[in-house]
């Protein structure tokens, strides 16, 4: 899904390093703050939905803490050495897996809490907790193929994938489509479909704030993710065709190049997006984000701006918590 360099090959791609650490900044100011202001909220609470959301604030923080080492890869290369692009590598697949798995648990468990709610109730806080560990050591362990083919080449300034073969890469790319986008869509596409076909609106939006929020984060999953998985799979068939079609699999890889250098930073947007999502589940706080956004792209920043950024990000999250969400 994702390498720390840019290349024909890395699975992060950016037009030029300007244009990268202008993006990587910019998703880090935005998206940092506001994860940071949905964990204060969710901290002060008692509810699995919000556990969720802390898990799923926790994960973006991870995986937009990596976006600094990303700035830096793009101005001086890989210099950290082996063993720094193996942890950089785990860590922020670390990060994205736990992401997709928190929004595939939080689809499941609306199923089940609305339509078996005594079967989710035995499960109990220990039960829950339980859930959450293994959430997170599913996460590393999917983690194992990206670890084991991440890699700095002798000579070479880039922390990004080297396969030994191309039955290899294809493999990798296989298990990260499938377990990365497939299984967890499928699952919350299957969710959804049997809580529309087997309760009423009534029972379904009885709660209308936190289904307007965990619904908004399953769709910026969809939007946000298949783009991605989508030049995985252009990179598959380029591949498999390098056999006997060489012509039409150097087109192809040629046309994957060009797609992730725009879709690959959808990863980080995905991290920066989602408190804005729990913000946007409440027009009580609609103005506050507006506000933020327009200090943002004010221009250079004053004395006055930054404290009125951050006293707005202070008010935040009391406005989440009298919103109900």
């Amino acid at each position: 899904m994702v390498n720390m360099n840019s290349s024909s090959t890395s699975s992060l791609d950016s037009t030029s390093p300007n244009s990268g650490r202008l993006i990587s900044s910019i998703l880090l100011g935005l998206g940092l703050p506001g994860n940071i202001a949905v964990l204060v909220v969710i901290l002060r609470r008692s509810n699995f939905t919000l556990c969720l959301m802390l898990n799923l604030a926790s994960s973006d923080i991870l995986c937009l803490a990596m976006v600094p080492v990303w700035i830096y890869t793009l101005l001086h290369g890989w210099t950290l050495g082996r063993a720094a692009c193996k942890l950089a590598t785990f860590l922020l697949y670390l990060s994205l897996y736990a992401n997709v798995l928190t929004v595939t648990l939080l689809g499941v468990q609306r199923y089940l809490q609305v339509l078996y709610p005594q079967m989710w109730n035995r499960l109990g806080r220990k039960g829950e907790a339980m859930l959450l560990l293994a959430l997170w050591g599913l996460a590393c362990a999917l983690t194992a193929p990206a670890v084991a083919t991440c890699d700095v080449n002798d000579g070479e300034l880039k922390c990004q994938r080297h396969t030994g073969s191309d039955a290899e890469r294809v493999a990798v790319l296989v298990l990260e489509t499938l377990l990365g986008f497939v299984v967890p869509f499928s699952v919350l596409v299957t969710s959804y479909c049997c809580l529309h076909r087997r309760v009423n609106q009534t029972a379904l939006f009885s709660s209308a704030k936190l289904t307007r929020l965990v619904t908004s984060v399953v769709v910026a999953f969809f939007i946000l993710w298949i783009p991605v998985h989508i030049v995985n799979v252009v990179d598959i068939a380029g591949v498999v065709l390098r056999a006997f079609r060489p012509e039409a699999s150097k087109a192809l890889l040629r046309h994957r190049s060009t797609a992730a250098r725009v879709v690959r930073s959808f990863t980080f947007l995905n991290s920066c997006l989602d408190p804005f999502l729990y913000a946007f589940a409440s027009r009580r706080i609609l103005s506050l984000i507006v506000h933020v956004l327009l200090l943002w792209f004010r221009g250079a920043p004053t004395y006055q701006s930054v404290l009125e950024y951050f006293v707005i990000l202070v008010k935040l999250p009391h406005c989440m918590s009298k919103s109900g969400i």
